[in-house]
């Protein structure tokens, strides 16, 4: 049985070999994207005020910030609005093209109203760039405008991402014995050997985590594109989708006091006919992995009246588990630490991909000569 498994374990990782080495790669960058981000840009994707609550200034009136917006880019209607109070991290401001479907990016300053790039869609960053390789490999639209073949191998790669990781601790069933054994002055084989074991046992829990967390988004990805929203059915607004009367200031006002203790983090606009607005959020006394919008708020795009009030944290044990997925992903949930550790596990595919075919090439010249001195 164990050396079944190790053939399952030796086919799937060739198979996925470069796929996930594109995974591992770019998803240990991106980690740290915002950092990166504001390194690369700071006058774009920064700002310059401190954390300091008497030197921060107040956000301007959402209405206003708005109708800034859509005079500066009269070509496109608002679809999204990450909102970021610290002074330090700039609004980014999603856009779609009137009379298209296609969705564009802007940083903004909330606090001086002030518009710091121009739209640009989301590849056009290096780290926009990366993150689009990350989950698509830049194969999405390839056969078809929204085909999502792409998001079909990053499922693929997610799923045996997550079986290596099982059938590796099948293999190597009593790890826990040895995870401290490594044979520096061994052969080069049986270092590698000891190496892949021991990279594999104490970075399985986090690979799990990521080969789940994977294949749940990418999951969730092609069943929207395919069953929720096919290809012929794509709307391409050419006019706002909203009541020009409504007060959105006033709406995000409003979601504070319709649940306790809770934070506006991203505002969504109506793209579609069947879509509303939501304001999304966290709130204080969630449980440790809950995301910053595991809570919505949600009111009538005609009129601004409130249609329903989610709290996140009474949710259900399902609910709740995918939406901690995004801070288990990208390893948010703990600030710095777990960030680092996530950027230098998430290389582990990497460690174990190069030593495992140095392994797989030892094995089989081994048998060959075997082969042929018989």
């Amino acid at each position: 049985m164990r050396k079944t498994f190790f053939k399952v374990h030796s086919y799937l990782a060739l198979v996925a070999l470069i796929p996930l080495f594109i995974v591992s790669i770019t998803g240990s960058i991106l980690v740290f994207k915002v950092e990166i981000d504001q390194w690369l840009m700071p006058k774009v994707a920064a700002l310059p005020y401190t954390q300091s609550e008497k030197e921060v200034p107040e956000r301007l009136n959402h209405n206003i910030l708005q109708q800034h917006i859509e005079g500066e880019f009269p070509d496109y209607i608002l679809g999204a609005w990450e909102l970021f109070n610290d002074g330090h991290e700039a609004d980014r401001v999603y856009l779609v093209k009137k009379g298209t479907d296609d969705w564009f990016k802007i940083y903004f300053d909330p606090f001086a109203n002030k518009v710091l790039s121009e739209p640009v869609n989301f590849s056009h960053y290096i780290t926009d760039f990366l993150l689009q390789l990350h989950y698509t490999f830049m194969l999405n639209g390839i056969g078809g405008e929204h085909a999502q073949w792409g998001t079909v191998l990053g499922l693929i790669a997610a799923v045996i991402l997550t079986l290596l990781g099982i059938t590796g601790l099948v293999i190597h069933r009593k790890f826990w014995l040895k995870l401290f054994d490594l044979r520096i002055r061994a052969s080069l084989r049986v270092f590698s050997g000891d190496f892949h074991r021991l990279v594999g046992a104490w970075s399985s829990p986090i690979i799990f985590i990521l080969g789940i967390t994977g294949i749940y988004f990418n999951a969730v990805a092609i069943y929207h594109e395919l069953f929720e929203h096919p290809s012929e059915e794509h709307y391409e607004p050419t006019e706002k989708l909203y009541d020009s009367s409504i007060d959105f200031q006033q709406l995000l006002n409003d979601s504070r006091l319709q649940l306790d203790t809770f934070t506006p983090t991203y505002l969504l606009y109506p793209y579609e006919p069947e879509v509303n607005i939501t304001v999304f959020g966290h709130q204080q006394r969630a449980n440790p992995f809950a995301s910053n919008y595991s809570s919505t708020v949600t009111y009538d795009r005609t009129n601004g009246e409130l249609l329903n009030a989610f709290d996140g944290r009474d949710a259900s044990a399902v609910v709740k588990t995918t939406d901690s997925f995004r801070e288990l992903h990208f390893g948010s949930f703990g600030g710095l630490g777990s960030k680092i550790i996530w950027c230098v596990v998430g290389l582990s595919p990497v460690l174990l991909g190069g030593t495992g075919l140095y392994i797989w090439v030892f094995r089989n010249r081994k048998k060959k000569q075997k082969g042929g001195a018989h």
